[in-house]
């Protein structure tokens, strides 16, 4: 019997709360159940390669998280294989029903016109990542005396993955299990929550309407108002079975711009699975209604390309995700945006791309690709049936983070793109994306180079790098940490390199820069994969300030907090506070569940 949560969508008591019962499995069901995970799990939970969670951070996931994945999330595929009874053996045995508070309820209403400090992923239509000092309050006089001002734990969460949008009176951020929350900035009370129908794991985007936008796993998209947490309307975007959206959506005159992506990847692990017909791209609504107003593709639609070994049909040419947010060229009235690899073969012109479209029509014009011939799947990390394969095989050098768009120290406007081949980009928008400079700033490979975001002031570029050992298609030695670059020529300018914290290749030990950066005026911050943030000098890469994220907290909301690897979103730097997310139990990863708000202490100077 699937477990239902019958909270409302909107939650207004003193004290709300979640538990989840079960009771203890038979020692028969025990080793049912043990089989049942290694002949179907063992052979990705076990495996880093293919990013799936380890058994440690499945172990922090409640029954009914576990059947969800299963029956409706990103492990819906591989749950078809399973009988429903089998199906919930496997989430009782793997979930922890521990009770979960989630939080105290604040008194009073919020502004109805909030005023809005960081918004969007990237703070601003152009995702450069950067804050001024006026508006975020942290300044090098003061960061070495940031000290945790409250924390929050997610219930039934082993990742923190949501960057919040910040106004003067909330933090708004979403959850692994779909509750979306406002919360107090000076204390942490919530405001109010909603629930959507699954993860919601990107940054939520604040209208001039008052509106609040947001996504779900399962391509939903939301408006809700930002005062009460009312829906205003929900519209699905999904045109595949395993559709999904990692990126967040961008707000411009009326129109929200969707990027589209997928599970199908994951799916093609299965050999008896038809990989793949997935076509990445970006959905066009209107902000008012929700109505759809365009999609762009960046795959031709699928076609036979032959039988696996297992009797499958390949399908092809597939893929091209948009894992990440568009950027809106105002001047020009384009959008920009990244590709990924194809999933299946051919290859086609459109993957591991940047790519500029009309804002009206969704009509390209133009596209540059960074590299020819990359297509690849989950299957590929399957030793010994991997049939799903692509021939290309890789090597899955994605655009996973957003393009930037810079009015650079010489006038001109340059767009700024880094790809996990460890490679950054310079071009011009005005010369259909020509190349101005190039410059390599990692080793690159399946897991390293840039992932989620840089950041930049139109002066300088600065770049996290993500590289981490065993990495197919690397070139040269790893370089993880924080490199900056001069924007104009793309001269390095200085490069701290971190080091493994031990010998052993541990998760607890890279270093690895895999999380969106953010700049504010002489400091950036970055987190790492051990789950260590650093605030770094803007001007030569010395450490002001650092902190050990990977520990239990103290929490506002009751719920237990660990701390985890720190990867995808960002810290945010809004009106005195630092706010970092901790945890990600992707890849085996370091899980957590932790939201942090940090502050100057009391009489520090700005």
């Amino acid at each position: 019997m699937r477990i239902i949560r019958a909270l409302p969508a909107i939650i207004l008591l003193p004290l709300v709360a979640a538990c989840a019962t079960k009771t203890e499995l038979s020692a028969a069901d025990k080793r049912r159940a043990e089989a049942l995970y290694q002949q179907n799990c063992a052979a990705c939970h076990n495996n880093g390669e293919t990013g799936a969670p380890g058994l440690k951070a499945l172990r922090s996931r409640t029954p009914d998280a576990i059947l969800a994945a299963l029956e409706t999330g990103l492990m819906r595929e591989q749950g078809k294989a399973l009988k429903p009874e089998e199906r919930e053996l496997l989430a009782r045995y793997l979930g922890n029903s521990a009770q979960a508070v989630a939080g105290k309820m604040c008194t009073g209403t919020l502004a109805s016109a909030p005023q809005k400090i960081w918004n969007r992923w990237g703070n601003g239509l152009e995702n450069a990542r950067y804050q001024p000092a006026a508006a975020g309050g942290i300044t090098p006089a003061n960061v070495g005396s940031l000290e945790l001002k409250w924390a929050f734990a997610f219930p039934d969460a082993a990742r923190a993955r949501s960057q919040p949008a910040v106004t003067k009176d909330a933090i708004y951020t979403g959850s692994a299990d779909g509750r979306v929350y406002a919360l107090n900035p000076e204390s942490g009370c919530i405001w109010w929550t909603f629930d959507a129908d699954a993860e919601v794991r990107n940054a939520p985007t604040i209208g001039d309407d008052g509106n609040l936008y947001f996504t779900d796993f399962d391509a939903h998209v939301y408006a809700v108002n930002a005062r009460s947490g009312k829906l205003v309307w929900k519209q699905s975007v999904k045109d595949h079975p395993a559709g999904t959206i990692t990126g967040s959506v961008t707000l411009y005159d009326n129109k929200l711009f969707v990027p589209m992506s997928s599970t199908e990847v994951v799916s093609a692990m299965r050999g008896d699975y038809g990989c793949c017909t997935f076509r990445g791209g970006i959905t066009a609504l209107d902000a008012r209604t929700g109505r759809s107003l365009w999609r762009m593709h960046t795959t031709e639609p699928a076609t036979p390309q032959g039988k696996n070994k297992e009797g499958a049909m390949n399908l092809g040419p597939s893929g091209a995700p948009v894992w990440s947010t568009p950027t809106i060229d105002t001047k020009r009235k384009l959008l920009y945006f990244g590709t990924g690899e194809n999933y299946s073969t051919p290859a086609n012109d459109k993957s591991d791309s940047i790519i500029a479209l009309e804002i009206g029509t969704g009509k390209i014009r133009w596209v540059q690709q960074m590299l020819k011939g990359d297509a690849w799947n989950a299957s590929c990390g399957m030793h010994g049936n991997n049939v799903n394969c692509p021939k290309e095989d890789g090597p899955d050098l994605d655009f996973g983070a957003p393009p930037i768009l810079v009015k650079a120290a010489n006038g001109r406007d340059i767009i700024l793109a880094g790809q996990k081949s460890g490679m950054i980009y310079a071009l011009d928008p005005d010369q259909g994306g020509k190349l101005l400079w190039q410059q390599r700033a990692g080793m690159g490979g399946f897991n390293g180079g840039v992932h989620w975001g840089m950041a930049s002031d139109g002066r300088t570029l600065y770049a996290g790098i993500a590289d981490t050992p065993g990495n197919k298609g690397a070139v040269g030695p790893a370089r993880q940490g924080m490199h900056a670059f001069d924007v104009v020529s793309g001269r390095p300018l200085w490069s701290k390199i971190e080091p493994f914290v031990c010998k052993e290749d541990k998760h607890e030990c890279r270093t690895a820069m895999s999380a969106a950066v953010t700049l504010t005026d002489g400091i950036v911050f970055a987190g790492a994969l051990n789950g260590i943030m650093r605030a770094y000098s803007a001007k030569d890469g010395r450490i002001l300030w650092t902190v050990d994220t990977r520990r239990d907290w103290p929490t506002v909301n009751g719920v237990k907090g660990y701390g985890g690897a720190i990867d995808s979103a960002g810290p945010v730097v809004a009106d005195g506070r630092l706010i970092v997310n901790s945890g990600y139990d992707k890849f085996g990863q370091i899980p957590g569940n932790v939201l942090l708000v940090f502050g100057p202490k009391s009489g520090s100077s700005r």
